[in-house]
């Protein structure tokens, strides 16, 4: 099982090497984002690891999209607690 998720990060490398250009063509503070998106993306290897039939590229995505729903789900909780403590949301 550890062998498919070193080759889904492997898949992943070269996949992003095509993006270089890319990535190379945004701002400094853009590029740092591209870089935190890979990154928060990566927690989600051992579920691409299980679905390697799909192209490393949909695994990414996904990744990339649960990475979003899992910071806006803290960001509501924090918001929540926030409005609560100062009672505009009792």
């Amino acid at each position: 099982m550890v062998f498919v998720m070193v080759d889904y990060r492997r898949r992943l490398g070269e996949e992003l090497g095509r993006w270089s250009a890319f990535r190379d063509a945004l701002l400094q503070d853009e590029r740092e984002v591209f870089d935190r998106l890979v990154d928060n993306s990566l927690k989600y290897a051992r579920g691409c690891q299980a679905y390697s039939e799909r192209g490393v590229f949909d695994l990414f995505v996904m990744s990339s999209l649960l990475s979003h729903e899992e910071r806006l789900r803290m960001l509501e909780k924090m918001l929540n607690i926030g409005m609560r403590v100062d009672g505009r949301l009792m």
